[in-house]
Order: C-alpha cells, then structure tokens, then sequence
C-alpha cells in the first residue's frame, strides 16, 4: 500500500517540473509529459493495471509503457470529490464585459512573448538577500480600448514559490487595508517591491498621452503572476494605506483585476472594495476544474503528493484507512429510497428471484483533504466542460466560493495551461456575442 519515499520524491519532482513547464509556455500538452518513470515497484504491488485503466479513462491518448512508467496525475479523478457540484450559479456580466476578459487572457498567455510595439517589459530583478525570485512585468496601452494592460508573471520554479518560497502567512501592514489580514509572505514582499517600477511605469504611460486619464487599468496575471496581480490590485484599491501606486488610482476611469489559475495567497479572502465607485470594477479569479495551483497551499500540496503514490481506488482493498471510511460514509448517504410506481418506470425490473429493486451503483470514494491555510482572492469563477458533455464547446463558468474549493481535491497539471484558460474564455465570449448565451 505504501509506495515508499522513493516514489513520492520522483512524483513531486515530475510535478514541479510540469508545473514549472506550463509556467514557461513550454509545456506541449501531450499527455506523454505527465508519464513518471519508474524503474520497479514493490513487490507483490498492483498498482500499474489500475494506472493503465485510469490513464486511458482520462487521457485516451496517453501512452504508458507498462513496465517502467505510469500517469499518476490522472488518479485523482477517480474520486468523487474532484469535481465540483453539477449544479452551480452561472457566471453573468455583462456584454462589453467579455473583451476585457479575453484581453486578459490574451495577455496573461503573451507576457513571456518578446515585447513588440508600444509593450514594454519592466524586470524585478531577484534578491538573494530577502529570498526573491524575478518577476516581469509587461505593460500594454491598448488605446482603442481605453484600456492600459499589466501582465505580470514570475520565473520561479512551482515548488520554489508554493512551498520553500517563504510561504508562512505575513502581516500586510502598510499594504492592505486589514494589517490581520496575513498574507503568503513570498508574494506579499515581491509585490511590495513592484510598486516602484509599476508606480514608474504608469507614470511614464500618463505623461505620454494625459488623455490615458480616462482609461480603465487592468491587472492580470496567470499562476504566480496572478498571485502578485491580486496583492497589487488590493493595495492600489485600498482606503488606509499610502503608496506611489496608491495614489494613481485616481488617475484610471477603473482599476481591473483578471486572474487565471492563481494560487492562494492570504488568510481571508481578498475582494473588491465595497464602495460604490468601484461598482463596475472586476476582481475575477479564473480557475480551471481540476487545476491544482489555486490549491496550492503546502499542506493540501502534501495531501496530493500522497494521493499520487496512493494505490488507484478502483478497489475498496486498494483505498488507504481514510478514504475507505469516506467511501463507506458516501454509500451510505447516498443510498437510495426504493421507487415510488412514478418512478417504476424509469427503473430496471425487479429481480424476481429476490423480489427487490436494484440498489445504486458504488460510488467513487472520497480523498480526505487536510485544512487549508490561506485563500484565493477575487470573485471565484470555475471554468469547466458542461456536466455529461464533451468537446471545449460546452465550457460553462460558474460562480463558486472559497468554502466550496477547499473541499475538492483538483490535481490534473495539463489544467493548469494558460492557453485552455484564453481557449475557454475565447468561447465563452463568441458565445455571448452571438446570442447564444442562456
């Protein structure tokens, strides 16, 4: 049952560096990426059949050398709690709402491009003495849109910024509104170090054309990046603190905040001001079904770890103690009554022999989820594929809150790529611009 250190040292490692890929725009999406190699297991250990039925379940093209490698990362979709509920609150904004949307997301795939035009690229060198990584920041005036673009992202490897980057919570005090607010103490203090050159930068946009004035400011970012893009933009809406940056607020029609697959980055949420001339203001944090970045606080990281080494849970004899005990627990909620005659009908005959009904099918276990510490800021919007359908055209968003995501366990990396993010939105937008939004 026990895979041993060994395979979770490997599992972690493949981890990060797919993870880190992806953050480079240097992952393919070939599923063959995610295969870890490993030279031989246990003995007496089943692991590997219950592998190759999970990886042709979920990724049909995946190829899996059955004796030195498997897609562990497809595991995690076969428990029940992978997937958020069926039926949740629709995402509703409005029309002109959509191109800003799919502005960030252009941008937010495109800030590791060279910059071209009127870009410019401001970099953030690191710091070894406070523990810093580079972080870069892409800075776009998009005039016939009235709208001025900063796309941040980070270089630093997954597992650097997630777990050895400084991830104990800091107060922001100086920096947010609510001092007791802590906040992941990596990203806090590489976006206090960004109000210099971004505070420049706007500066240097206003001086070039004074009617910018009247333009909307958009922050985005993805992963990392997304994570300092929300500290930024809480700081710059902030009411009691004073900073260059803070005090060009007032210079931009709105300040805009659009984030996709960002991480969590402090003790209570984060949201938008309550006031009402930041009404119209977005605070969108995009997550994908089954990206694990938004869950990447170190604890839920760990329990991850554990489910990849885990046997798969195609077998009630194969589930760790907790998930067992779950699993049992779900059957027993989830037992249904025997059906009225309405209901008859829409059932399987009786067995005549025993003279009952059929009962339901055994359902998919549950991984037990340790708390987590800090949270993902924005308005929460989950991007995924309609219940029941297929093909990227049945994407839907919906509105899901912080309570919501921490008891789903999401651990598919190949859900964490910036370009399914902009593909979904993409659709979402043509689909609203068409009339074709219900």
């Amino acid at each position: 049952m026990n895979q041993g250190a060994a395979l979770c040292d490997l599992i972690s490692s493949k981890f990060d560096s797919v993870i880190t890929s992806i953050d480079g725009e240097s992952f393919s999406g070939d599923e063959k990426e995610l295969i870890v190699y490993q030279p031989q297991y246990p003995q007496g250990a089943s692991l590997q059949p219950e592998l190759s039925r999970a990886v042709n379940k979920v990724y049909p093209n995946a190829a899996s050398d059955s004796a030195t490698g498997s897609n562990y990362f497809s595991k995690v979709w076969l428990y029940a709690n992978s997937r958020m509920p069926p039926n949740l609150p629709p995402l509703k904004v409005y029309i002109p709402t959509y191109p800003l949307l799919c502005l960030a997301a252009q941008y937010s795939e495109s800030v590791y491009t060279r910059p071209t035009g009127s870009e410019r690229e401001t970099h953030v060198d690191a710091n070894w003495r406070h523990g810093t990584k580079a972080m870069v920041l892409k800075s776009i005036p998009i005039d016939d849109m009235n709208t001025v673009v900063f796309a941040i992202r980070g270089s630093q490897t997954f597992m650097d910024w997630a777990v050895n980057f400084r991830p104990a919570p800091a107060s922001p005090a100086g920096f947010l509104d609510d001092p007791g607010n802590l906040c992941h103490s990596g990203f806090l203090h590489v976006a206090r170090q960004m109000i210099a050159p971004v505070s420049a930068r706007l500066r240097s946009l206003l001086q070039e054309n004074p009617s910018r004035s009247n333009c909307s400011l958009l922050i985005t970012g993805h992963s990392a990046g997304g994570a300092v893009a929300s500290l930024l933009y809480a700081h710059m809406m902030s009411e009691t603190v004073s900073s260059e940056l803070n005090h060009l607020t007032g210079f931009f029609k709105r300040v805009h905040c659009i984030t996709f697959g960002s991480p969590p980055v402090s003790l209570l949420p984060l949201q938008k001001p309550s006031h009402p001339r930041h009404q119209k203001s977005l605070f969108l944090s995009f997550i994908n079904e089954g990206d694990p970045v938004p869950r990447a606080d170190k604890i839920v990281l760990t329990s991850l770890l554990k489910l990849y080494a885990s046997p798969a849970p195609n077998s009630v004899c194969n589930l760790t103690t907790a998930a067992a005990t779950a699993a049992t627990a779900t059957a027993s909620s989830l037992a249904l009554p025997l059906p009225n005659k309405k209901q008859k009908e829409k059932w399987p005959k009786k067995d005549k022999k025993s003279n009952s009904w059929p009962g339901p099918a055994t359902p998919k276990p549950m991984w037990h989820i340790p708390p987590s510490t800090l949270s993902t800021a924005g308005r929460l919007v989950l991007l995924r594929l309609k219940p029941g359908t297929v093909g990227e055209q049945n994407v839907e968003a919906c509105v899901v809150s912080d309570e919501q995501l921490r008891g789903v366990v999401f651990g598919d990396p190949v859900c964490h790529m910036m370009a399914l993010y902009a593909r979904r939105v993409e659709v979402l937008a043509t689909r609203a611009v068409t009339a074709r939004v219900v």
